[in-house]
């Protein structure tokens, strides 16, 4: 019932204040009793600081308006203009090099992982030299017609 108390009498104390403020009669600080009620005075005196002592001139606030619808919509057409990196890389109609890419990026995944079925059996891989020349055959012709599906089917 103490703490109730004394926190009315803080609350009352701080609306009587903020009164003194916004009537002009206040211009420090006037109770130092308490810490926390002390800086919510000196916050009440930087507010009453940072707020225009007189109203705006229509034009004041006509001018404000304007500018501020400007600037809403200069940066709505920055954010609708620009889409993310993500949708400019996937777009294949806009840049058909990338799917050109992800096309040979799959194939030669798909050589990486076939290589190995594709040897004679019994023949043992060493460097360059290998009797499995002709097992790549199929592998670069894939890749190759790959290529010219994309040359032919490309934007003009």
């Amino acid at each position: 019932m103490y703490q109730q108390n004394e926190s009315l009498e803080k609350d009352n104390e701080l609306a009587d204040f903020a009164d003194r403020i916004m009537s002009g009669s206040a211009n420090d600080s006037a109770s130092t009793s308490d810490e926390d009620l002390l800086s919510l005075e000196k916050t009440l005196l930087r507010l009453n600081s940072a707020i225009p002592p007189k109203k705006l001139e229509d034009a004041q606030v006509k001018q404000m308006l304007v500018r501020l619808k400007t600037r809403t919509r200069r940066e709505e057409d920055a954010a609708v203009s620009k889409p993310s990196f993500w949708k400019r890389l996937f777009d294949f109609q806009a840049n058909p090099q990338v799917g050109l890419l992800f096309a040979v990026a799959a194939m030669v995944i798909i050589a990486v992982i076939a290589l190995p079925t594709l040897q004679v059996p019994g023949s043992s891989v060493s460097g360059t030299a290998t009797s499995s020349g002709r097992s790549l055959f199929p592998i670069l012709g894939g890749l190759g017609v790959l290529f010219v599906m994309y040359w032919l089917s490309r934007r003009k």
